[in-house]
């Protein structure tokens, strides 16, 4: 395990706590960059087996099944889960998406209904956001949500939707006043995805697994009572929903980094004699610490009180081109693996979709550049 925070006495009684409970359940062996059904059925019942010691979500509130903790207890519990090698959670969109909106924006009887099989992983949910013509440009999105009845009925498509053919929810932005500014005439709904209308085909990856799909909408007739906040209020909330992805989800996903790293680390004594290979994982290994400090950092904020900003572009920028030279330096250390199509091969051919997913690297930079930095387009 890399980089680890200390703090005060009850947060390191919470980490031991953590540890004790590891060392008792040990995780499962399962990727998400391998054989996909086999990772969600695994990770989902590691989930609940998480979620029945409040070991996940502990930022959830008590009376929902949470601890009712910060930010920071949430990142210890992920650094021991790194430290044993657990799987990436397959309800993790849930975790660090859907629930900290909903607890910010949603009504009591949203919070009731949704937040305990979030955190137990009965429910897994996908992201309704991109659309063919609306990934970079979110607020350009056409499929509608247009009120009749007690309901809206939805059209249109989503494209790069992971795991949307296992989830029960998805949490989905749509256009429900054509009148006014793009970014005002939005939504945000909670969908079931067995409501009838909705398609999904999978999308074939570079890695041969599906984890992306197409999702259709045609005449989705969805109750009023599951749309999160007003109606146009759907851009602020899925501004809030982004900022949380990128710092709570990129905490979640630096396992990936750190189980790539350990990995690597273990086969040390096959560099020991190359000076170049050395110096090379030495950099590496500062650099993916570097990274979860910069993400440490920002959790310590929030922790006073803040709410997640577009800092949390430099996390996950960071940290996804950070993994990418990880799983490329552990391919050159195994070239055969390119062409018997080994562990080694997958993970670096996942990686690459890391800089997309999520925003774009060159999205990234021009936040930090005018969000951060304070840079003018001009």
């Amino acid at each position: 395990m890399g980089l680890t925070i200390a703090l005060d006495s009850q947060v390191e009684e919470f980490r031991n706590e953590v540890r004790i409970f590891l060392a008792a359940n040990p995780p499962p062996h399962a990727s998400v960059e391998h054989d996909l059904d086999q990772f969600v059925t695994a990770s989902r019942l590691w989930q609940k087996k998480l979620a029945g010691a409040k070991f996940v979500g502990t930022f959830f509130p008590k009376e929902h099944g949470g601890r009712g903790l910060g930010l920071v207890e949430e990142s210890i519990a992920q650094e021991e889960l790194a430290r044993v090698g657990a799987p990436q959670l397959a309800g993790i969109f849930g975790l660090t998406m859907v629930g900290p909106v909903l607890i910010k924006h949603g009504t009591e009887e949203q919070k009731k209904k949704y937040l305990k099989k979030i955190l137990s992983g009965e429910d897994l949910w996908c992201q309704g956001f991109s659309e063919p013509e609306a990934g970079s440009d979110l607020a350009a999105l056409k499929t509608t949500a247009v009120l009749e009845g007690d309901g809206y009925l939805v059209n249109g498509q989503k494209v790069w939707t992971s795991f949307a053919q296992y989830a029960e929810w998805c949490f989905l932005l749509a256009r429900t006043d054509s009148a006014v500014k793009k970014h005002q005439g939005l939504s945000y709904f909670l969908v079931r995805m067995d409501t009838p209308g909705i398609t999904v085909r999978p999308l074939k990856q570079i890695t041969g697994e599906s984890e992306f799909n197409e999702v259709f909408f045609d005449n989705v007739k969805i109750p009023a009572a599951q749309m999160v906040g007003a109606p146009g209020q759907g851009w602020e909330i899925a501004i809030s929903t982004l900022m949380y992805e990128r710092v709570v989800l990129t905490l979640s996903r630096h396992l990936q980094s750190e189980s790539a790293l350990a990995e690597l680390t273990s086969k040390i004594h096959s560099i020991q004699n190359n000076e170049a290979l050395k110096i090379r994982l030495g950099k590496l290994k500062a650099k993916n610490a570097a990274v979860r400090a910069l993400a440490l950092s920002h959790l310590v904020q929030y922790q006073k009180g803040e709410s997640p900003g577009p800092e949390g572009s430099m996390d996950k920028l960071f940290w996804s081109e950070t993994f990418q030279e990880i799983t490329r330096f552990a391919l050159d250390l195994a070239p055969e693996e390119i062409f018997q199509g080994g562990s080694k091969l997958q993970r670096y051919l996942y990686s690459k979709g890391r800089t997309i997913a999520a925003g774009t690297s060159e999205i990234q930079r021009n936040i930090i550049a005018e969000r951060v930095v304070g840079l003018s387009r001009k």
